[in-house]
């Protein structure tokens, strides 16, 4: 329930977007850029207020204790986000960006989108500055599928309303903004074939992870097995692998890709999985989202959502299988 106001805060902007767009009025574009700008000077003065003031002198701080927390990197991280969010509301600052990447410097929709992609690597950073690991295997956090389900559906809410749905374009377009098409046999087939692929990279990069630093490597696997013990039937998984696929995809390949291109997207998609460290898996993530990339455009969405929840089956039964063999060892 925590999450529902940025939820419907990042809907609300997404609407108010996509009508700007709409009306084509330079005027409403700039007064939107103006918005955006100001609502990011409290976060700015934030973090500047955590650099220049002892956390003991902030007194709701003091009342939160939150004495574990770097407040140091959190300001750091505050004002990078800041920064990004008021220069991605600066007109001259995206054309130049939309040399590298193939957005359009003039829409409201595709400015909203490099705030929010500075507001996801910023969570990010912020849990990388954060020992968010050790204190997630020591407070022995689970991962249900009702929170898997939830925070997918949103995914897939944002990218609807961000493609225009209830503005600018009805289901028929936006299915087709996203790429969610009817796949032929031959893309299925390729489909197929990609995730053997992707599963051969996940297992070489890990077993080369165990060698170089078997302690990192088991501290993560604690911590993944952690977070996932209460998924321990196939039903589970199959709706957590399908549940990620179809609103990751949705949303970083559906909505995403076609405003920053393939390799942005998928440095975005490895960040917003690395909130509990950079390993080895983040490489993995950053070439599965390339490849993903590289089958949305040669194919639509729908072929990697197929991928993505096969892939993320098949790991999931080799987990319930690890599981299974090790009580039957026992």
């Amino acid at each position: 329930m925590e999450s529902i106001i940025p939820l419907l805060s990042v809907l609300s902007l997404a609407l108010v977007a996509n009508l700007v767009t709409a009306s084509h009025n330079k005027r409403a574009n700039k007064l939107f850029d103006w918005i955006l700008a100001i609502l990011n000077v409290p976060l700015l003065l934030m973090g500047i207020l955590l650099l220049i003031v002892p956390p003991q002198s902030i007194s709701f701080l003091a009342e939160l204790e939150l004495p574990e927390l770097n407040l140091t990197a959190a300001g750091w991280v505050l004002i990078a986000i800041a920064i990004w969010s008021i220069l991605s509301c600066i007109r001259p600052w995206r054309r130049l960006l939309a040399r590298l990447l193939p957005l359009n410097p003039e829409s409201a929709v595709h400015t909203l989108a490099l705030l929010l992609a500075g507001y996801l690597t910023g969570n990010t950073l912020f849990a990388l500055t954060q020992d968010i690991v050790a204190e997630l295997v020591n407070t022995g956090l689970i991962v249900t599928i009702v929170d898997v389900v939830l925070q997918q559906a949103a995914f897939v809410f944002v990218a609807f309303v961000g493609a225009g749905y209830l503005t600018r374009r009805n289901l028929k377009e936006v299915s087709q903004r996203l790429g969610l098409v009817r796949p032929d046999a031959g893309q299925l087939l390729l489909g197929l074939a990609s995730i053997g692929i992707l599963l051969t990279l996940q297992w070489t990069i890990g077993v080369i992870w165990l060698l170089l630093d078997p302690q990192q490597a088991e501290l993560f696997g604690e911590l993944n097995d952690t977070l996932l013990s209460g998924l321990d039937t196939f039903g589970e998984w199959f709706i957590l692998a399908l549940a990620s696929g179809i609103g990751e995809e949705i949303l970083f390949r559906g909505a995403l890709q076609p405003v920053f291109g393939i390799v942005f997207t998928a440095l975005l998609f490895a960040i917003v999985h690395v909130q509990y460290g950079l390993t080895p898996i983040t490489l993995a993530v950053f070439l599965l989202g390339l490849i993903l990339g590289v089958l949305r455009q040669r194919t639509n969405t729908t072929v990697t959502i197929f991928v993505h929840f096969g892939y993320n089956l098949i790991l999931g039964l080799m987990a319930l299988l690890a599981v299974y063999v090790q009580d039957l060892l026992a």
